[in-house]
């Protein structure tokens, strides 16, 4: 798949623990480059032996878009369905208000944690998709304040 010119980088960091995947999100995340933030960081996932967590520092982030809080929360989706953890650090003051205007903030930055592993699920597994996307919808409704107060 060809990168965007102006893309953002899905650059790896080191892990602090095994079974950690840690990545740094690095420029504006919006309709653009979505698609692309979202395949990288499945396949760093899926390229990780035994992943358990995976961190996302937003230190270097740009502007996210409602395209780009659509790309966390399939991130979290994914993550969610596979029994992995998943955090969010660093989170500027615009993403925080991006993400408490679409009721998303706790959601999206409450850690969670890896759920045991009862054998492997693969991404998007039919039980854990069921959870994550009422969990989402539930966030997905809050988005309304949006328009209402801001």
């Amino acid at each position: 798949m060809a990168a965007f010119p102006f893309a953002p980088h899905v650059l790896p960091l080191p892990a602090e623990t095994p079974h950690t995947v840690c990545l740094a999100l690095v420029g504006d995340l919006d309709y653009e480059v979505g698609d692309e933030v979202l395949h990288q960081v499945l396949h760093a996932l899926r390229g990780g032996e035994d992943v358990r967590d995976l961190r996302l520092d937003c230190q270097d982030l740009g502007a996210v878009d409602s395209a780009g809080l659509a790309v966390l929360l399939q991130i979290h989706r994914h993550t969610s369905a596979d029994g992995t953890g998943f955090h969010l650090d660093h989170v500027g003051p615009r993403l925080e208000r991006l993400l408490r205007i679409t009721g998303t903030y706790e959601y999206l930055t409450t850690p969670q944690q890896a759920a045991p592993s009862a054998g492997p699920t693969g991404f998007g597994g039919a039980a854990g998709a069921a959870g994550a996307s009422g969990a989402s919808g539930a966030a997905e409704e809050d988005s309304g304040t949006l328009d209402s107060g801001a």
